[in-house]
């Protein structure tokens, strides 16, 4: 930043330099000076801020007299110091008598109709209402009138109550919906002392990131109908971790009491989440808890699966291992960490000579050095979560976008709401994006080359300059059957839109984001073609992103768990077999042994009947499970293993961001890690692998594993690291790519 963006200012009489139009209350932060507040929020607009009053400070500004010289003129009235943006020369004063007589006042006529039930309240102990009134507030009330009365515990939605008896009208709640989750459910209905927060006509409010609005909350109006009266602020405890719901990694603290799961909390990370969670997160984590833990390993016997110790499970793992030889496969690891998935890949391909191991239960399995990063020289995202704020346009592709990825959608509204962003959207159906998108096109399933090829054929007449780029030639002669007329009768999008869409692209930077529409496309191979064909000629190669959509899925590719590629990427001599021919070989009772490590076939696998008689015929199945999932009722042997909040370890997530997760609680003495469960088994086996923690396996990773050579535990701090790859790639081509109607394609390539 430029010395003349910055402006000096006195808060307190401490000297600080900020930049201009910096916010008050935030230039106070950095000057260590404590200004309360309770509707001020730095993620927040402030269209409908400055109205708690809490944050009221006086302040001068240098005038210039006549005859030149500089004085400080006080403004009349007290400020708040959340709206005011702070200019060159400001002096702030906090403490003065007006300013405390102002403070008391406040938190006074708050507290008039507040029915101040401290003690029955969840937010007792953490409330800023009850924090600032003790700070700052006035040892009695004047007022002894009756309080307003309203029902209390009312059910906003699936996860939120409300008590608007406590409701201090601060817009924190409503401001969330309108400028962040953009569901728009709470607004102020009436005005005056009948004013109160609602959603529209009473409905049940219905928003994928409603349990924000109670971190938020700075009173105990909105509650957790899931945490109420469960636990208090000082009877539990805190452990910091990643949320394990999708691939997103964003930052949560885990709440736990007496060895049980609480709540779960977001916890700030400007990099990833900010400081939002959606619902599957905040709510969908009560699994580590539930009553369904398997906490003892199920051999089956006599066709049922029944309790057996440790070591009469591990003793028959290991038996029918020994008689499998070769023929062994594993499916799994999305939800383990990159410490479980590398000991998993290294017991199999050191200790029982196998390369058959996938972690992916979707379509599209290509070889690990095809696809994307064939063409563009990476495998997932191009762009970490946090670059969709810079961007230009965002082009859209394929993807219900705030149920895939749902932190990614947060980022894509946000670069449209606050940065000036152009968000285009192109889908089979229409998605919540539609708030938003311009243009948002649906095009016709199965049809996204012919779209692609439409938007392609005009930026290549566009940029003369493509001709320069290997295999133009080739690539302009498979476009000479294409017209937009024709890309339009094909994929239903009028000619029109497909104009509007390539003047989009070709205005600036764009990202491209697709989803489960391309990768579970049958012709998965040339949509993502096309789609890098789009990107190269719009010069925009740095910015395709394909994100995982399984919580670890990126770490598990890190660490070697695919059937071509050993852990950092590096290619094996003789490639095994991927999850589907895992499937086919093991139905067909050609695979002697197979391991699901946290993988539910039957369940998630796209193709449910294959699965079933995989896991149903004679292959010895061995499950590592949290739970007895549909897949682990048809296994062999049942392993009960640890789950997020009860081991050490890291996780990378779908921009390859490697973060740490800590142990909270022990579930159970039987209840292992599941990399413990490979060192054990190796160890039977006689060929120990010798690692007696997360740690020690993560120094190893760092060592063996080029591109985690920065991620050593110290490294990685609260933010994680996102790690890179060595160079870009600078062999740029355009491909020629064919396009085939849903009715010609048979098998996903």
């Amino acid at each position: 930043m430029a010395d003349n963006d910055l402006v000096n200012v006195k808060i307190d009489g401490i000297a600080v330099q900020v930049p201009k139009g910096t916010p008050a209350i935030e230039a106070a932060k950095k000057a260590g000076v404590d200004i309360p507040f309770f509707c001020y929020h730095p993620k927040l607009s402030m269209e409908a801020g400055a109205n708690c009053r809490m944050c009221l400070v006086e302040v001068a500004t240098p005038r210039k007299g006549p005859d030149g010289t500089i004085s400080m003129a006080k403004m009349p009235k007290p400020q708040t110091a959340c709206s005011l943006p702070v200019s060159e020369g400001m002096e702030i004063e906090t403490q003065t008598e007006q300013v405390i007589a102002d403070r008391k006042a406040i938190l006074e006529f708050l507290l008039i109709n507040h029915p101040l039930d401290c003690p029955i309240c969840d937010r007792g102990g953490e409330c800023p209402l009850q924090n600032n009134t003790i700070f700052y507030g006035p040892q009695n009330s004047r007022f002894i009138e009756e309080k307003r009365h309203f029902p209390k515990a009312y059910p906003l939605s699936k996860h939120v109550v409300f008590d608007r008896e406590r409701c201090i009208h601060c817009a924190r709640c409503t401001r969330f919906t309108d400028d962040i989750s953009g569901d728009h459910q709470l607004a102020f209905l009436k005005r005056g002392a009948d004013m109160y927060i609602d959603t529209f006509n009473q409905s049940k409010m219905v928003s994928k990131f409603s349990g924000n609005v109670i971190e938020i909350c700075p009173v105990g109006a909105l509650l957790s109908r899931d945490y109420r009266f469960k636990a208090r602020p000082w009877d539990i405890l805190s452990q910091k971790s990643i949320c394990t719901q999708c691939s997103n990694g964003c930052n949560i603290k885990l709440d736990y009491r007496v060895g049980r799961l609480q709540r779960v909390n977001a916890r700030l990370n400007e990099a990833v989440n900010e400081e939002w969670t959606c619902d599957k997160g905040k709510f969908g984590m009560d699994y580590v808890s539930t009553d369904q833990r398997l906490v003892t390993p199920l051999i089956r016997r006599d066709g049922a699966l029944q309790p057996a110790t440790w070591s009469e499970a591990m003793d028959l793992v290991v038996q029918r291992l020994k008689e499998a030889g070769k023929s062994v496969g594993a499916i799994g690891g999305a939800r383990c960490t990159n410490e479980d998935n590398y000991i998993l890949q290294k017991f199999f391909r050191n200790v029982l000579k196998s390369n058959n191991l996938d972690h992916r239960l979707g379509t599209y399995l290509p070889p690990a050095q095809s696809g994307l990063h064939a063409r563009l020289g990476y495998h997932t995202m191009g762009n970490a979560i946090a670059d969709f704020e810079r961007m230009k346009t965002i082009f859209v592709i394929g993807s219900d976008l705030v149920n895939e990825q749902p932190i990614l959608f947060l980022r894509v509204r946000k670069a449209w709401r606050f940065k000036g962003g152009r968000i285009i959207a192109a889908n089979p159906a229409a998605t919540q994006i539609s708030e938003f998108a311009d243009p948002e096109v649906t095009y016709r399933a199965g049809a996204e080359v012919a779209l692609l090829n439409g938007i392609i054929k005009i930026l290549a007449e566009r940029n003369p300059s493509a001709a320069d780029l290997p295999g133009y030639g080739d690539f302009i002669k498979s476009l000479a059957g294409w017209s937009i007329e024709k890309a339009a009768e094909e994929s239903g999008v009028s000619a029109e839109r497909i104009r509007r869409i390539a003047d989009a692209i070709f205005s600036g930077e764009t990202a491209f984001i697709a989803g489960k529409a391309v990768t579970e496309h049958p012709d998965a191979s040339a949509v993502i073609e096309a789609i890098c064909n789009l990107a190269v000629l719009s010069g925009n190669a740095a910015n395709v992103n394909i994100p995982v959509t399984q919580c670890n899925a990126q770490g598990a590719m890190d660490m070697g768990l695919l059937p071509d590629s050993a852990p950092g990427y590096t290619p094996v001599e003789e490639p095994g077999l991927n999850t589907r021919q895992m499937l086919e070989a093991a139905a067909d009772s050609n695979l002697k042994a197979l391991w699901l490590v946290g993988a539910d076939p039957v369940a998630h696998y796209t193709d449910a009947d294959l699965a079933k008689r995989a896991l149903g015929g004679d292959t010895f199945v061995i499950a590592s499970e949290l739970f007895l999932t549909p897949s682990a009722e048809l296994a062999d042997v049942v392993l009960p293993v640890a789950s997020v909040a009860e081991k050490d370890g890291t996780y990378t997530n779908c921009e390859r961001r490697v973060q740490r997760i800590f142990k909270a609680f022990e579930l159970s003495p039987d209840v292992h890690p599941d990399w413990f469960v490979f060192a054990d088994a190796s160890g039977r086996l006689e060929q120990p692998l010798p690692y007696f923690s997360a740690r020690d396996i993560l120094r190893e990773i760092n060592v063996t594993v080029p591109l985690y050579a920065d991620c050593s535990p110290q490294k990685l701090g609260n933010e994680g690291i996102r790690w890179q790859y060595p160079s870009a790639k600078s062999d740029l081509q355009l491909v020629p790519v064919e396009y085939r109607p849903l009715a010609k394609v048979t098998v996903a390539e």
